[in-house]
């Protein structure tokens, strides 16, 4: 039911992206609308992408548990959705109502990206770790069909029977969705809707303040290594959103293609740009997210500048189609790069926050970039913006040379993420498929070796995981002095953290207590016979004192 219920919500997402992002634009040029129309059109639509980070505290504060923590948004917002649609039918003459259909685009992504956040939030609350990557999985493929199927098929509707009908046609899929998704529960005895009977399954969580986010991505935002990151997801995205509002006009209005035509060749060479960068995962992490942006960025500015030098070649059909579809398949190659590269940086408590915010970036870069071309479309011929084009990409090569950024210290290596890949609203997705984290906190587990044994250690709180038989090998006192680094105090708060999951196999974890120190307590997977012991534990452990002894007789029973 996760697996269903997230792929339908994210298959839902893609209709508008399909219909709003890639076939209106090429049928507004196709009916004559001018370039700075459409640029505009897709600058204003993508906004709530960039500011959709800000919906989670929301979500946060406000919350109806009887059915669910995160379901009332998702249901909230995909009502949104499908009210939204037909609101499109409010629109008799696009080509004369363009601005109507932009704010129209705007409120219907405002319901998109929110019910996109929910659901993430939601799919983080009831997903083991071991099945999260699976899951992004089948949720970044519903998106890819969504997109893809809805791409090509309302491209001809537009042209046969217009945009009310479409619209209607779009509403009653997000209706069947919507009616789908009301039939589950995010857990078992809630309710399916307000009215209907169920209990409240789950506590309340508060999340953390605007205020304490902003406090406590102070230090990790304003190093030199993020502001060169930002830079580089501002330039990237900026140069999508260009591409994005030049190819589309240019297709039509130069190239002959028909809005059926672009609409298909982008849903094939999209799911296809998608597949390639499936292969990439491994590729970056044996040659590094740097090199391999370098080579992915340097080959957009190659075709840029060959589009611009080979105009004798424009008027052959099959030289064009080419050139179009590789300028769609670079698309998703790039920007999986350019999140790996984003991903090396995030860590800590406030790792989710950081990358959305380098996400929220490039979505304001697109938007900038949509809104440029537009500006310059009526003065410039395509040779001059084709140029420009491959000019910013080369700016942007100079701009990732200068990022330098190290993932471990000495004596520990992160362990390599493994990657799932698909299509989003920005273009391709990438996301950690059940890398291991701290059960705790939640940032990465990074591994420091010592005398051969490769020991997992929290790089925020510095909990410790040992695998069944490791704890034995290093419970010396030299060995806790080398792993156990982290803040006693710290870990004595963690220490009231025990109802979670096992970060390797997801199985459940018995609460213990050493049996000769007794204060000692730990959790100790059933399946694998994992341990996790949080920081300090492993030097108390290690050394037997005369207070130990005392502390004997005061400790309660653990239940």
């Amino acid at each position: 039911m996760r697996y269903a219920a997230g792929s339908s919500m994210y298959f839902a997402q893609g209709i508008p992206y399909g219909l709003m992002n890639i076939a209106i634009p090429a049928w507004l040029a196709s009916q004559g609308v001018g370039a700075g129309e459409i640029a505009s059109f897709l600058a204003i639509i993508i906004l709530p992408w960039a500011f959709k980070l800000l919906s989670g505290p929301l979500m946060d504060r406000y919350q109806f548990l009887a059915m669910g923590r995160r379901r009332p948004w998702v249901l909230g917002a995909q009502l949104g959705m499908t009210l939204s649609f037909f609101s499109l039918a409010l629109v008799d003459n696009p080509p004369e109502q363009v601005g109507l259909l932009m704010m129209l685009g705007l409120f219907i992504n405002v319901f998109a990206a929110t019910q996109d956040v929910a659901v993430d939030g939601m799919a983080i609350d009831v997903t083991p770790v071991n099945e999260q990557g699976r899951l992004n999985g089948f949720m970044v493929f519903g998106k890819a069909v969504g997109w893809g199927i809805t791409s090509a098929v309302t491209g001809t509707m537009l042209v046969t029977v217009g945009l009310t009908v479409t619209a209607i046609a779009a509403a009653a899929v997000q209706a069947v969705i919507l009616l789908g998704f009301m039939m589950t529960r995010e857990r078992r005895g809630e309710r399916r809707l307000p009215w209907t009977a169920g209990d409240v399954m789950t506590e309340r969580r508060e999340g953390n303040s605007f205020r304490s986010l902003v406090k406590s991505l102070k230090g990790v935002l304003w190093t030199r290594v993020s502001i060169i990151l930002m830079a580089i997801m501002v330039f990237d995205g900026f140069i999508g959103g260009y591409g994005h509002a030049l190819m589309p006009i240019a297709a039509i209005n130069l190239f002959g293609f028909t809005t059926p035509e672009w609409s298909q060749l982008v849903a094939v060479m999209g799911l296809a740009g998608a597949a390639v960068a499936l292969v990439l995962g491994p590729m970056i992490d044996r040659f590094g997210a740097k090199k391999m942006l370098v080579l992915t960025i340097s080959l957009v500015a190659i075709h840029a500048f060959l589009l611009a030098e080979t105009q004798y070649l424009w008027e052959n059909t099959s030289y064009v189609r080419f050139m179009l579809a590789a300028w769609v398949l670079l698309g998703p190659v790039t920007m999986v790069c350019m999140i790996a590269l984003a991903m090396t940086i995030c860590s800590g408590p406030t790792s989710a926050t950081q990358f959305a915010i380098y996400m929220s970036l490039a979505n304001l870069g697109s938007s900038a970039g949509s809104k440029t071309y537009g500006l310059i479309a009526e003065s410039t011929s395509y040779v001059e913006a084709y140029l420009l084009l491959g000019a910013i990409t080369v700016g942007l090569i100079g701009i990732i040379f200068f990022h330098r950024h190290s993932t471990a210290g000495s004596g520990e290596r992160k362990r390599p993420p493994s990657y799932t890949v698909g299509m989003s609203t920005s273009g391709s997705g990438m996301y950690f498929s059940g890398a291991m984290r701290c059960p705790k906190c939640r940032a990465d587990m990074v591994q420091t070796v010592i005398d051969g044994t490769e020991i997992d250690r929290c790089s925020s709180c510095h909990g410790l995981w040992f695998d069944a038989g490791e704890l034995s090998k290093v419970s010396t006192k030299e060995a806790a002095e080398v792993l156990d680094v982290g803040d006693a105090a710290t870990g004595k708060q963690q220490n009231d953290i025990e109802d979670y999951r096992c970060p390797r196999c997801a199985g459940a974890m018995k609460r213990l207590s050493d049996p000769k120190q007794p204060h000692i307590w730990f959790e100790q997977c059933d399946s694998c016979h994992g341990s996790f012991f949080d920081a300090g534990e492993l030097t108390d452990l290690a050394t037997l004192s005369l207070s130990d002894l005392f502390k004997r007789f005061v400790t309660p029973t653990r239940e």
